[in-house]
Formats: C-alpha cells, structure tokens, sequence
C-alpha cells in the first residue's frame, strides 16, 4: 500500500513530528511505501519527495517590517494555500497513493489539500495532535492568563478576542479567530477527513463537544520504538521532570509539594520561558535538593531517567497523550501525574505510577512523600509494571494492526465506491 504521509514539520520538531517518523518507519517495515509531503526547511531529514514539498514560511517575526510581511504572508498560507493544494495535486497526480494520512498541516499547509484528496478518490485519517479543530489556539488554555479555557468550544469563536489569548494581541488573536471561523464554516476538516484518530479519549470528547461526528472518531494511542528504549529497574533516590519549562507544565505546582517535605532530590531536567521564575522560587524557598539540569539529550538524558526514582508529569492544562509518559513507561519508570486531560488514561494509579488533582500541592506531596516511602525496591516493581504496560499498549505491533485495519476498511471503501461510480457512468 502507498501511504501518504503529511506534517509541516519533516524533522523531529516535537512529539507530533517523533511519532510521525516513528509510523514511518513502523509502515516500512511492514512492506508499505510512505510518501512524505512536508514544508521545505534546513533542518528536513533527505527524501526524494522533497521537490513537492511548500516553501518555508515562519511565523515568528521580529521588527515592524518583518511582521508586517510575515503578517501578510500568513494570510494566504493560513486560510487557504494554493501552493500546497498545487504541488500536493502533482505529487498525487505523480504516486497514486492508497490513503493519506495527515498529521499537523493548519498554518504551513493548511486544508487547502483535503479537496484535492477527495477529488483524487484517496481516503484520508488525521491524527489529531492539539486541539487546534475547536479551540483557534491549539491548546484549550489561556496562555497569558495560566489557566485552562474552553469558551471556543461551541463555536463561538469571537469569544477569543474578548480574550486576547493568542500572544494577548488583539490582531493576532483575530487572525486566529477569524482563520478558524473559515474552516468551520466551510466544514472542509469535516468533509475532507474520514477518521480523526486521537491518541486520548479526552481528545475524542472535545472534539464531540466541538461538532465532530462520533462515528468519524476513532481511539489509537500513539506508538514509540521500545527498542530504542532500555529499561532500567534500578530504582534511584530521586524525582524527575523532563519537558518544558512553561507554566501550563505546572512545575511550580511542584517545587511547592517538595517545599513541604520531600526529602529525596529533585531534578527538572529542561529548557523554556518559566526557568528564571522557577528557579529563583526555588531559592527564596530554600529548596537545595532541586536541581535544574538544563536541556539534556541523548546519553546523558537515558542515564539521568535511568538513575530515577520515578518521574513527575504535573501538567495544569489539558495533556492529549503525553509522550513523556510513553517514554517514562518504556524506560521502567512509574509515573506520579497529574489528573488532567489524557493523563489519567495511562496510569493505574498503585500500579505503575499514581495521580492527583492538578495544581493541589498538597495532594501532589503526598504522593511524593508515598513514592519516597515506597523505596528503591517497591519503586523497582511498579516500574516493571511500567514497562510491561508499555509492550502491551505502545509497541508498534499492536498499533499496526489497528491502523492498518482502518486503512483497509477506508480503501475497500473508497474501491467500492469507485466501482459504482463506473457503473453509473457506463
């Protein structure tokens, strides 16, 4: 089978873009030829496809000169490009792929493809990374304001200026606005998209209550390489978090819980905006068993999880499916989260990790102080139960065979109503 493979990103940008070329290689292996359609940019991994690919365009703008031609540029690349539906239409014309299946394209591509898909007769699935489909900033979260918002959710998408929530401009919360407004309206993610595959029931749900037809919803939980992952069931005597420091993340939620007890180290292994915050909370607080490891990459990430106790996802905004917890899992690690969004879908709380309600220091340092309790040893044992669920539920062979079971019903499908339409026409 060919697939079409579609994200703006052909490099390893985020979790979307790790799972992207995780698929990738899964179809690979599996006898199928993946053809990639992407945004041209320095950092692409190499692929003879990249001829077709849109050009580069970045929203992040410095200056009144540069934003006022950017600000231009995203109109039309934003709303409708006819430069992806173009060269999409060439690489269509050129492959005959089976089925596409889309990852992130709003914004650097944008559903100007999903006409040219339908007309072509190739049965499409997205899976469905951010909330971008109801909510006009991705995120169902005000970031400028640090709390969970879900005032867009009906449609209603003029509630986003009263907001200011996109970057609390007003212009560029319009643009948004008004971007997502298009979209709905002419119901081309509806129309053009056969199955939105989400990696969380939460997912799923918000998109219910977004106007997306339940039948067209379909549950897949993303896949990582566990080969990639060496598990380590030495249990060390301390805390991890590993991701981003932003205050969506709910880090501080946590330096608030060690702050009332926890006597194990802990390590916030990162980069982002939050990072002086954070750490001059953690000084006026006295908090000298937190340390601040900066990015870490490669070996030196592995050896750090590695010589964890357990590692902490204390998110305050809705987590799809976070990959940190799949990774954590792989590694032989249990994992404390927090009860928000997709996250409670992945952990047994007393068997491989535990929750708490999201921003309750309180609750969170209990479950520091039970983890701290719990020891080397009885750590080791619910990490055993993290990997195990990891094979059961991540590895690729599962995941292969409930997408590729999709694929072959929206082939068949689209075969069928093939043959009907030259019936009709002979």
């Amino acid at each position: 089978m060919k697939v079409l493979l579609s994200d703006k990103y052909y490099f390893v940008r985020g979790g979307a873009e790790r799972y992207f070329f995780d698929l990738k290689a899964v179809l690979e292996a599996n006898g199928h030829t993946v053809i990639p359609f992407s945004m041209r940019h320095p950092d692409n991994f190499p692929t003879p496809y990249d001829r077709y690919f849109v050009d580069r365009i970045e929203f992040d703008a410095r200056g009144p000169a540069q934003k006022a031609r950017v600000g231009l540029q995203s109109i039309g690349r934003i709303f409708w490009s006819t430069q992806a539906a173009d060269r999409l239409g060439r690489l269509v014309r050129d492959t005959r792929p089976d089925i596409a299946h889309l990852h992130m394209i709003d914004h650097q591509i944008s559903p100007s493809i999903l006409p040219v898909l339908r007309r072509a007769g190739v049965p499409v699935v997205q899976t469905v990374h951010t909330y971008k489909l109801v909510c006009p900033t991705y995120r169902l979260y005000h970031m400028g304001r640090n709390r969970v918002c879900e005032k867009c959710l009906g449609g209603f998408y003029c509630r986003a200026l009263a907001e200011r929530c996109h970057k609390d401009s007003f212009w560029a919360t319009l643009l948004l606005a008004a971007e997502t407004s298009f979209h709905k309206a002419g119901r081309f993610y509806e129309r053009g998209i056969d199955r939105f595959l989400v990696p969380s029931r939460f997912m799923g749900r918000k998109l219910e209550e977004g106007g997306i037809r339940p039948d067209r919803i379909r549950h897949l939980p993303y896949t990582i390489d566990l080969s990639a992952y060496r598990p380590s069931f030495r249990a060390g005597r301390y805390g991890l978090y590993m991701g981003r420091l932003s205050a969506e993340k709910g880090i501080k939620t946590l330096l608030r819980a060690a702050a009332a007890g926890f006597e194990w180290p802990l390590v916030i292994a990162g980069e982002g905006p939050q990072r002086a915050e954070l750490e001059a909370f953690a000084s006026e607080r006295g908090l000298t068993r937190v340390r601040f490891a900066g990015r870490l990459d490669g070996e030196k990430l592995r050896n750090t999880i590695d010589g964890a106790g357990f590692v902490v996802v204390p998110s305050e905004w809705h987590e799809n499916s976070p990959l940190v917890v799949y990774e954590s899992f792989a590694m032989g690690k249990p994992v404390i989260g927090a009860a928000m969004g997709g996250i409670p879908e992945l952990i047994s709380d007393g068997v491989d990790g535990a929750l708490f309600p999201a921003g309750d220091a309180e609750a969170l340092a209990r479950r520091l102080s039970e983890f701290a309790r719990r020891g080397p040893a009885g750590l080791s044992v619910m990490g055993r139960a993290s990997r195990r669920k990891a094979e059961r539920l991540f590895s690729p062979e599962p995941h292969y065979r409930e997408l590729s079971g999709i694929y072959r019903e929206l082939v068949d499908r689209a075969k069928t109503r093939r043959r009907v339409g030259d019936r009709n026409h002979e």
